[in-house]
């Protein structure tokens, strides 16, 4: 969860999970589970001994089985292949150059590959507006909340999400907008009845991309709790970057910073002395959002997090700096449009904004 507080390193130039890797685990899956099938149907066949025609429907029925799990089996590559064969929409292109600063700083090569990542997200997972419209800033900057904290995973699977609602405003913790409790959550990530669900409030989630400078970023923040959850709780060890041997100097580390910001000594944000798991996505959002004050302030924190996501951003402080200083990509109506499509930016992505 994130509300509002009250005043007081493996290179992601990995292979990707879209190609070989996905394929290759969907493949043997595939081989497993219809020789599974084969081998009931020859289990029976020895068992019950058909003769005629009951042995050629035992045939044909073990048969069409495994024929059926290898294709079910095979369909989520066969989806992926036809989203990534897809063109990648051009006024997606518009939005991460104009909002996005940690897809502007990438290299060619690794834009592609967000790109591609952009493009898998936002065509296997369901993004609902609740008394909000979806409109293509909104989609777009709600999946680059979702990459840009596994963009070091390269095998990443987001299993544990399958719909993310919008909000038009901050909402109480029943989930309501019109409830008598509080009204000041921001972003939440489900459980019980509401597991694999996410909820993003929509001007938040517009402000922490619109200012990449002020170390919050909403949708950075519910995205990586559920990072931390990948080993099935969300309690502030992401085990999934963390070893074994790493996780006690990350506690030791987390007392330490928490004691700092109790003892008004550090520029983290004081929510994130709401618990431990708070404290992670917390200082999940600084990481992404000023790298380079972090590396400064905090460098222990800093290098102990590039671990976590797997992500060396010290190389590439000069960039993400470039682009922050920059700030959000201003495109007059007469420019040529970012997505290079050659026309003037009010004939081609600005048309599809609006």
């Amino acid at each position: 969860m994130n509300e509002q507080p009250t005043p007081g390193t493996a290179s992601a130039n990995q292979p990707s999970r879209l190609g070989t890797a996905a394929e290759r685990h969907a493949l043997i899956m595939a081989v497993v589970s219809a020789g599974l099938v084969l081998a009931v149907g020859a289990l029976l066949a020895l068992v019950l001994r058909p003769t005629g025609g009951l042995r050629l429907t035992l045939a044909l029925i073990a048969v069409g089985g495994a024929w059926l799990v290898w294709n079910r089996s095979l369909s989520k590559v066969r989806r992926r292949k036809k989203l990534l064969a897809a063109p990648f929409p051009v006024e997606w292109e518009a939005v991460l150059h104009r909002d996005v600063a940690f897809f502007r700083a990438l290299p060619d090569e690794q834009k592609t590959r967000f790109r591609n990542e952009l493009k898998i997200f936002l065509g296997e997972k369901m993004i609902t507006g609740i008394r909000t419209t979806i409109d293509t800033r909104t989609r777009v900057l709600v999946g680059a909340s979702a990459v840009i904290p596994i963009f070091g995973f390269p095998s990443w699977e987001w299993d544990q999400i399958s719909e993310v609602l919008v909000y038009p405003s901050r909402f109480g913790e029943d989930f309501s907008l019109d409830g008598e409790g509080s009204r000041n959550i921001l972003g939440m990530v489900g459980s019980g009845a509401m597991n694999r669900i996410m909820i993003l409030v929509k001007p938040d989630l517009v402000q922490g991309f619109k200012n990449a400078a002020d170390k919050r970023n909403v949708g950075v923040h519910e995205f990586a709790h559920l990072v931390d959850k990948s080993d099935g709780v969300v309690d502030g060890l992401p085990a999934v970057g963390l070893d074994r041997e790493a996780i006690g100097p990350w506690v030791e580390l987390v007392r330490r910073k928490m004691q700092e910001i109790s003892d008004s000594e550090s520029d983290i944000n004081a929510y994130a002395l709401t618990n431990e798991a708070e404290f992670f996505s917390v200082v999940s959002e600084y990481f992404f959002e000023r790298p380079g004050l972090m590396k400064q302030k905090h460098p222990e924190l800093f290098a102990m997090l590039q671990k976590v996501f797997r992500q060396d951003l010290g190389s590439r402080l000069q960039d993400i700096r470039r682009e922050m200083t920059a700030g959000p990509k201003k495109f007059g109506r007469n420019s040529p449009c970012p997505c290079g499509s050659g026309k003037k930016f009010k004939k081609c992505c600005l048309r599809k904004m609006e």
